[in-house]
């Protein structure tokens, strides 16, 4: 009798375990054909919800997911789940209906929620669209999609993903979102954003790393990754990934870290208060400043490595326009290494800056440091 029960106790866990598997083709879903997958696989996550959270499962094979009527997102994900396919072989695919309207979200939440986790998937949005066209291309088709205004959204990872061909972002997390981390996630052919963060007074506390994105066959309207409209939201780390399309980090954002990054374009930002960009690597595009900031409040530029054949700014901090008297402040720039022909580096309506200890060759400027408008600045080249 002993035996039996010491057995059953160490069974109890598996079938619990078991029980919270949610395998979206036990619940009607078919891979690999024309059918609509969407009510299938809504109704998994549901059963998962109602469990009280656990795995919903994408087996191999393409899924079809469409628009039903207004949902955004289309596929409503509750809170303790985790939604996992077996890598790019698990796809979820758009129907190709997609380019014919707008607002398609496939998976995330606009409730309140906590403890989700999107890994090992692959997301298509089914995008026909070669460049962005105004009033033609639907630039609010986003692969995942998070938002809550006046709620919560916390503790949400998405890693080991493959996500591409979305007329908007392949990810996107603002209002409401608190302590995300996308990891290891792989974009290719976004119209809009690779991948896209906000939030307000709150929010915050991500983490983006180890993410990359594929060449791409279309023309992508805007950056890998991308800060904005984020007044208020605190604790941005962007570390450790490859970016084809530029690196956009600002929009008001506070205590924020862009570090050790791979960027083919530009790095720029507005608004900032307290940011670090360290040991980033560049190769400049074109003939606009190669690191742009304006209206910073506490900005430090350091290590980075800036690299061009174009005659373009290597780094440039500027405040006090038309549009906004504010200066920026606080700002250091040292020990980068800017291999370029265009002139090193600038400051224009700065109010308190340090310039030191960076490292200028190639440039055909007459001056490595080029300061105007600007108060109590010191350059120690």
């Amino acid at each position: 009798m002993k035996a039996i029960l010491a057995l059953l106790i160490v069974l109890a866990p598996l079938t619990a375990l078991h029980a919270a598997d949610f395998d979206i083709t036990k619940f009607g879903a078919t891979p690999n054909d024309v059918s609509d997958d969407t009510l299938a696989i809504r109704a998994a996550l549901e059963a998962c919800g109602k469990a009280g959270g656990g795995t919903v499962f994408v087996p191999k094979g393409v899924f079809i997911v469409s628009r039903q009527k207004s949902e955004t997102p289309i596929l409503s994900i509750p809170a303790k789940t985790t939604v996992r396919g077996t890598g790019t072989e698990s796809t979820l695919k758009f129907d190709a209906k997609v380019n014919q309207s707008n607002f398609w979200r496939m998976l995330g939440s606009i409730e309140d929620c906590s403890d989700i986790t999107i890994r090992e998937l692959h997301l298509d949005g089914s995008n026909t669209h070669a460049a962005y066209i105004k009033g033609q291309t639907p630039e609010q088709s986003h692969g995942i999609f998070f938002y809550r205004r006046g709620g919560r959204i916390e503790r949400v990872t998405v890693e080991d993903c493959l996500i591409e061909n979305f007329t908007g972002d392949c990810v996107a997390f603002s209002q409401g979102c608190r302590n995300f981390t996308i990891r290891n996630v792989t974009v290719r052919n976004f119209i809009r954003q690779g991948i896209q963060m906000g939030g307000g007074k709150g929010d915050g506390g991500h983490l983006v790393t180890n993410c990359r994105d594929l060449e791409h066959t279309i023309k992508p309207g805007g950056s890998t990754i991308h800060v904005e409209h984020a007044e208020g939201g605190k604790g941005f780390r962007i570390e450790k990934n490859v970016c084809r399309a530029n690196l956009l980090a600002g929009g008001g954002a506070e205590d924020l870290i862009v570090r050790d990054n791979d960027v083919i374009g530009r790095i720029e930002g507005n608004s900032i208060k307290n940011g670090l960009f360290e040991n980033n690597r560049l190769t400049g595009i074109g003939k606009r400043a190669l690191m742009q900031f304006g209206y910073a409040d506490g900005l430090v530029i350091r290590g980075n490595t800036i690299r061009s054949t174009d005659e373009a700014t290597g780094i440039y901090v500027w405040g006090t326009s038309r549009y906004n008297p504010a200066p920026s402040k606080r700002v250091l720039i040292e020990n980068n290494t800017l291999d370029l022909p265009g002139l090193p580096i600038s400051l224009n309506g700065v109010n308190g800056g340090t310039v030191r200890a960076n490292k200028v060759t190639g440039s055909q400027a007459q001056e490595p440091v080029k300061v105007s408008r600007a108060t109590e600045v010191d350059v120690m080249q």
